[in-house]
């Protein structure tokens, strides 16, 4: 199956939107998405919030948000900060 959802990063001339073939799973109320061998995608309400390097990092994220509708990677960079100390 195909996933899309909104890349917040990207420029003018890049793709607004990243196409995933791979199913992600639900982790408090985010979609993880196992991007690339090295990349997990934490998507919320379409869009994609953070990237991190392995599962249990993209799943911190996802739990900092949770209680968010919709955040933003901002949000999730400043809740990290907030409770993990780190980004």
């Amino acid at each position: 199956m195909t996933h899309t959802y909104r890349n917040p990063w990207a420029k003018p001339s890049e793709p607004q939107e990243y196409i995933r073939h791979v199913e992600p799973f639900d982790h408090a109320g985010c979609q993880i998405y196992h991007a690339l061998p090295d990349q997990w995608d934490v998507v919320k309400a379409g869009v994609c919030i953070s990237q991190r390097t392995d599962r249990s990092g993209a799943m911190q994220c996802a739990e900092v948000v949770q209680d968010m509708e919709t955040p933003t990677y901002q949000d999730v960079r400043d809740r990290m900060l907030l409770v993990y100390g780190h980004i």
